[in-house]
């Protein structure tokens, strides 16, 4: 008898064990697809960040000649800053917030952090695309409008002539190098 209570002890704690053992693996898988998730939305935010915005917002800076251009240039420039100084930084703190709920292992709380931290990086990526759009298309019409201008051609021939000329100058410059000038006789006409 004391040896079947020995064995159900022996199974009871074993049990005990595997089943802690489970539940900790669960747990400690379930952190990690939340973690991956948390590392996707944050390499999602890096993308959004490194949108060439600016760089496309500069070539702009060049064109603009007319009132409208300009309203529209502040325009943009006015929403890359929203987008940089605003909805960036947000991202960043609700990633930093979604990613302590998980260490503290509140997983209801970290799914709602990650839903809202979703919408948010769906917003800033659409206004973000939406601008970059509207930059392009401004560029591109710019570009088709350049390209529609009838510009002259320089014939070919001119630079065979302007390649004929400059050894002509070399050759004269190395003979006049070569001599020292003398004037014997100096005209002066009054």
């Amino acid at each position: 008898m004391y040896s079947l209570v020995l064995i159900f002890v022996t199974l009871a704690i074993i049990t005990v064990v595997a089943i802690a053992i489970t539940l900790n693996f669960i747990q400690k898988k379930k952190k990690d697809e939340y973690k991956k998730v948390l590392d996707g939305l944050e390499v999602e935010k890096n993308v959004i960040e490194g949108t060439p915005i600016a760089v496309e917002l500069d070539k702009i800076e060049e064109l603009k000649k007319n009132e409208k251009l300009e309203v529209m240039y502040n325009d943009w420039q006015d929403r890359l800053e929203t987008i940089k100084n605003v909805q960036i930084p947000k991202i960043t703190d609700m990633l930093i917030a979604a990613d302590y709920s998980l260490a503290k292992m509140d997983y209801k709380s970290t799914m709602y952090k990650i839903a809202k931290l979703e919408m948010e990086l769906y917003k800033v990526r659409t206004n973000s695309e939406f601008l970059l759009s509207e930059i392009k298309d401004i560029l591109c019409r710019s570009r088709d409008k350049i390209a529609s201008y009838k510009l002259p051609l320089v014939p070919d021939s001119y630079y065979i002539q302007l390649g004929e000329a400059n050894v002509a100058v070399k050759e004269m410059v190395k003979e006049l190098e070569k001599k020292p000038i003398s004037i014997k006789v100096l005209n002066i006409r009054v």
